[in-house]
């Protein structure tokens, strides 16, 4: 049987052991006690505990066999607590309302964020212990990034908590916090809108130019650019990361009033080209670590 640190190897967590902590951390959430709640991840069970009490029913998504043994034999069957020898990233998310609370394995944190926002149903709240770095990325704290931008429409991102390392049991090398996604209750873009929004962040953020503007310039019509200059020059003149997402809103809205298709032409499908070029990168990458073994 592997030892708890060759499974913490294999599973990559580091794992909250302040009860207390865990019980004021749910507290101060949204958690209602109608809440069905999902759980990624939970270990031996100390977040479990605190989401049971608080919760109508927990689906807790466990990937390593001796912790779904654990989590059973502490938990019992036909409780509030459903374990399910799963992993997260293959795990089919509930249809009806649901939310998460969760400390992640900070490994896939980027495709577990993906999972929760980009389903045909997102939770309505989710709580992601994660490091402090991917939640500024996400969240757009101090810069704006691709995959804050393309979030905020429809999520409302906070960290609403900020980990001592000593909180983990073993301590991370790395800052830790709790990072909100709050589903918007109306989206800031109408669902026919989205795609377009997301292809024209993705095509901007991808040109790797100096500025808005000289993105533009290889994205438009030259004559449309000009137009575009002269009524919203106030919005171009910035570097992408530097571009508030308020401007990012107002930019779009500039290009839809100008109703030239060939904008739109020339930007379709920018975010699809992205996600497979990732995922060239990371079967690549996969390829060459199995090689090296």
């Amino acid at each position: 049987m592997p030892s708890i640190k060759e499974r913490r190897i294999r599973f990559s967590q580091n794992f909250l052991h302040d009860r207390r902590l865990v019980a004021r951390l749910v507290a101060r959430s949204s958690l209602e006690s109608h809440d069905v709640v999902v759980e990624i991840g939970p270990g031996r069970g100390i977040i479990t505990e605190a989401l049971a009490q608080r919760c109508a029913h927990v689906l807790a998504v466990e990937q390593d066999p001796h912790q779904v043994g654990v989590l059973r034999e502490r938990f019992g069957a036909g409780g509030k607590v459903t374990v399910f020898p799963a992993n997260f990233l293959e795990f089919p998310l509930p249809a009806t309302d649901y939310k998460v609370f969760a400390n992640i394995p900070y490994r896939i944190t980027t495709a577990i964020v993906s999972k929760l926002t980009s389903g045909v149903s997102p939770p309505a709240d989710s709580y992601l212990v994660m490091q402090r770095e991917a939640a500024d990325k996400f969240a757009g704290v101090s810069k704006e990034t691709l995959v804050a931008v393309v979030l905020k429409p429809r999520f409302d991102l906070d960290i609403v908590h900020r980990f001592q390392r000593s909180d983990f049991v073993p301590a991370p090398n790395v800052e830790s916090v709790l990072l909100r996604l709050r589903r918007r209750g109306v989206p800031l873009l109408p669902q026919e809108h989205e795609q377009r929004f997301r292809d024209l962040v993705t095509a901007v953020f991808g040109a790797w130019q100096p500025s808005v503007d000289a993105a533009l310039t290889g994205l438009m019509p030259h004559a449309a650019l000009v137009g575009l200059r002269r009524r919203h020059g106030e919005l171009l003149h910035r570097r992408p990361s530097q571009t508030p997402f308020g401007d990012w809103l107002a930019l779009f809205d500039a290009l839809l009033a100008q109703d030239d298709q060939r904008i739109w032409k020339r930007i379709q499908g920018a975010e699809n080209r992205l996600v497979h070029q990732q995922s060239q990168l990371t079967k690549q990458h996969r390829t060459r670590v199995a090689r090296s073994k």
